[in-house]
């Protein structure tokens, strides 16, 4: 008997999943609404400070992957998938700027706030944005190992995604309740409720949650409070001696 993948007459069509389209649609969105009111906003009004190169090289990098983002998640969906693959070298190199600037941002930063006695934003909380930036990479890279494991590959997108908005999210937090001593914490934990509703929809269709989502959570929220909790010890000062080391190293590019 010869098996086929002909549907049964009068079978119903199983509908694809819109999820993950709506779900990189929204996480986009979020980045956006985040930066609209420290970078669009402002450039707009034509109140914007004078920047670093490195600092537009890495925000218009930043927003070029999630502008791909979800075009790419309508692409899979539309069934356009040598359209997708076409475009996945640009989504790489665009993820590449983005931490590698990110991380020369961050050193720099970390270097002038070395030379101050009194405690800075970028010493209280850069060691929490750097995470966010390493979780972003570390998952991305982990969704390209597993490209051809769609289940995994579309799941570690959304954590590599979510995890990259943490400074969007304390944007937004900052724009809404003010300067707040918690905003940053808060804007960076809180880009996980979008794992979480991912969770909420693998255990809605699937009966299960899969291990993408049951690994990357605990993982991002350990790390993203890890650094935090660290930033005042004498480990996270190391880190942060080395990201200013490499500031330092680098301002010729800054």
């Amino acid at each position: 008997m010869t098996e086929t993948t002909e549907p049964i007459a009068g079978a119903p069509r199983k509908l694809r999943d819109a999820h993950y389209r709506r779900t990189a649609l929204a996480i986009s969105a979020t980045a956006y609404l985040g930066f609209w009111f420290t970078y669009f906003g402002p450039h707009l009004r034509g109140t914007y400070p004078e920047a670093a190169p490195a600092v537009h090289v890495h925000g218009w990098s930043f927003f070029g992957w999630y502008l791909l983002f979800p075009l790419q998640a309508a692409l899979i969906h539309a069934r356009r998938v040598r359209l997708h693959r076409a475009l996945g070298g640009a989504s790489v190199a665009l993820a590449t700027v983005t931490v590698v600037t990110g991380t020369l941002v961050l050193g720099v930063q970390l270097e002038a706030a070395a030379g101050s006695s009194a405690p800075s934003f970028w010493s209280l909380f850069g060691l929490m944005i750097f995470a966010t930036l390493l979780l972003f990479a570390g998952f991305y890279a982990a969704a390209l190992f597993l490209r051809r494991r769609g289940p995994y590959h579309k799941r570690l997108l959304i954590v590599a995604s979510a995890a990259g908005l943490g400074a969007a999210g304390f944007r937004i937090v900052g724009a809404v309740f003010g300067p707040v001593p918690w905003d940053v914490p808060a804007g960076i934990l809180a880009t996980n409720l979008f794992i979480v509703w991912g969770m909420v929809h693998d255990s809605r269709r699937e009966a299960r949650i899969h291990p993408a989502y049951r690994i990357g959570l605990p993982i991002c929220v350990g790390v993203e409070l890890g650094a935090w909790w660290i930033a005042s010890t004498p480990l996270g000062q190391e880190v942060a001696r080395a990201l200013a080391w490499v500031g330092r190293t680098l301002a010729f590019v800054y």
